[in-house]
């Protein structure tokens, strides 16, 4: 495995580590390493998981006090006006009841302003208060595919593992 690795990449681009079951962890040092060794992977079916890289992960915020029928064009027309770039925005529905709360999720496109989207105090003249989301997660991801504890479906490539029976397939 390392030598197909090393064909791809450089040596000094990424680090391995030897870990339980005959699992090789790849640590790159750039993203451009990352992205070849995916790439490379993929190409020759070699079974992986990954991460999202820290460069492309949006930043999420909470916008309290907008009215939920605000339009998601103009508060993405607003904030690109500020200079903030909206990946997704999204009303919050109350979790029993289903009627929408004076929420908004926010993603924004990674950028080296992102911190100044707490000092916005209006929105089309209306008063609201940005904070980041409350987290309560306090568990380890599962993945749907493969039923590992770490990686998510959308950055695995091991084979399937059925949830219920355990057999090769998607459950």
């Amino acid at each position: 495995m390392i030598k197909r690795v090393s064909e791809v990449a450089e040596d000094k681009q990424y680090y391995t580590k030897s870990m339980a079951n005959n699992v090789i962890k790849l640590t790159c040092t750039t993203p451009d390493t990352y992205r070849t060794l995916i790439r490379h992977f993929k190409e020759n079916g070699i079974y992986y998981h990954t991460y999202q890289l820290k460069e492309e992960r949006a930043y999420r915020v909470v916008l309290k006090y907008l009215h939920h029928n605000t339009e998601v064009e103009d508060i993405q027309q607003e904030l690109f006006a500020l200079g903030h770039v909206a990946r997704n925005i999204v009303n919050v529905h109350h979790r029993l009841t289903k009627e929408p709360l004076n929420l908004v999720f926010v993603d924004l496109e990674p950028a080296n302003n992102y911190k100044d989207i707490y000092n916005i105090t209006t929105i089309q003249n209306k008063i609201i208060h940005i904070e980041p989301p409350r987290t309560k997660k306090k568990h380890i991801p599962q993945c749907a595919r493969c039923q590992e504890y770490g990686p998510t479906r959308t950055y695995s490539n091991n084979p399937y593992a059925c949830g219920k029976c355990g057999g090769p397939r998607n459950s």
